[in-house]
């Protein structure tokens, strides 16, 4: 079963980057509707069927709709990498992946290539992933 995130969760994962990285700028959700279509898209459900069944394309969709609807003020994109990493964490995963490749690819997502579908970008995140040991 998944652990999807929470709106509070993504919320405190923008507000945290922002301090972090760049605490001058505005905190917060400037668009409520559009941080909760992409909160929830990755449990969306047509006619009984999942719409995004596995874990890499609920993460997708997720990163991709937090990256692309800019429903927060500020560091929306890193917000969505964030999330991404986030939900695929409380499921057993960690993304293995270079801070300047991960950058280029969520620059590709959302300014050179933004129809990028679910599907390549569920590749990406399932190709930089390994199950994490539980037991540690």
């Amino acid at each position: 079963m998944v652990r999807y995130l929470h709106h509070k969760e993504v919320i405190l994962l923008n507000a945290l980057i922002i301090k972090r990285y760049s605490p001058g700028e505005q905190i917060g959700v400037k668009e409520p509707a559009l941080l909760d279509s992409a909160v929830n898209r990755p449990q969306q459900r047509a006619f009984g069927e999942e719409a995004y069944p596995t874990l890499w394309l609920k993460a997708a969709a997720l990163y991709s709709s937090i990256a692309q609807h800019y429903a927060f003020h500020n560091a929306n994109k890193r917000t969505a990498f964030a999330a991404m990493k986030q939900l695929i964490w409380v499921n057993g995963y960690q993304l293995m992946v270079p801070e300047n490749e991960a950058a280029d690819f969520t620059v590709e997502l959302v300014v050179r290539n933004p129809s990028l579908n679910v599907e390549e970008i569920g590749a990406w995140i399932k190709d930089h992933s390994k199950q994490r040991d539980m037991d540690k």
